[in-house]
């Protein structure tokens, strides 16, 4: 993903979108920046509890490997106003991270995923306007 992250780092639509946190005039990344990436790092827990625990985990029962793609599409929606790569690589990323949880029986493998991917975008957004 290292690649495509760097290339999207790169691009407009992102670098007006990431990092969410904006460093004020003169601020360095600690302890604010961090602290918020922190944050930004539990609440993909919590989304990964949701999308590919509480909902593929709960569903599954009735709608077997189906319950990736029920899954799929309200995690999709909330990546409406993003970026257009990223709002259509998660329906991508959905498919992927609910397969790793439906096999691995786990979401860990998500949350260490969508924290890498978040908190990289955020760095590189940062460090391509020489703010790192």
């Amino acid at each position: 993903m290292a690649p495509f992250l760097f290339g999207a780092s790169l691009s407009p639509a992102f670098q007006a979108k990431y990092p969410y946190y904006k460093l004020a005039p003169g601020e360095g990344p600690w302890p604010w920046l961090w602290a918020w990436e922190a944050l930004y790092a539990a609440q993909f827990v919590a989304l990964e509890f949701f999308y590919r625990g509480f909902f593929v985990h709960g569903i599954r029962r009735a709608l077997g490997y189906s319950s990736i793609f029920a899954m799929m599409v309200p995690y999709a929606m909330i990546h409406f106003g993003k970026p257009l790569p990223e709002a259509l690589g998660s329906v991508l990323a959905g498919f992927i991270l609910g397969t790793v949880s439906l096999k691995s029986d786990s979401i860990w493998g998500g949350c260490a995923i969508h924290i890498v991917v978040a908190t990289s975008m955020d760095l590189l957004s940062l460090a391509h306007r020489g703010l790192l």
